[in-house]
């Protein structure tokens, strides 16, 4: 399974990487069929931190990110990358 969803796209058909990590982890928290309320309590973080995550904030503690590869049973190495690439994008859209 790829850990890269191209559903969502900008206009050039390129996928919109400042929201990746926001897309991935809705994806994932929707196949484990958690809440957002459940996946942030597995997480141990407040439901609305969830909901900015889901709705494009990009954590830069490595606790947090964690928490969220271990909510989510995926490896931390995903949810870091991801996390970058959103990051780098978000602060040069350009790019």
């Amino acid at each position: 399974m790829s850990m890269i969803s191209t559903s969502h796209s900008t206009s050039n058909h390129t996928p919109d990487l400042t929201t990746i990590l926001a897309r991935r982890v809705q994806e994932r928290r929707r196949e484990l069929k958690l809440t957002v309320e459940g996946a942030a309590e597995l997480a141990g973080m407040a439901s609305s931190e969830w909901q900015a995550l889901e709705s494009g904030w990009v954590p830069e503690d490595r606790a947090v990110i964690l928490a969220i590869a271990g909510a989510l049973e995926v490896s931390y190495v995903q949810i870091s990358f991801l996390a970058e690439v959103a990051q780098f994008h978000q602060k040069n859209p350009a790019a």
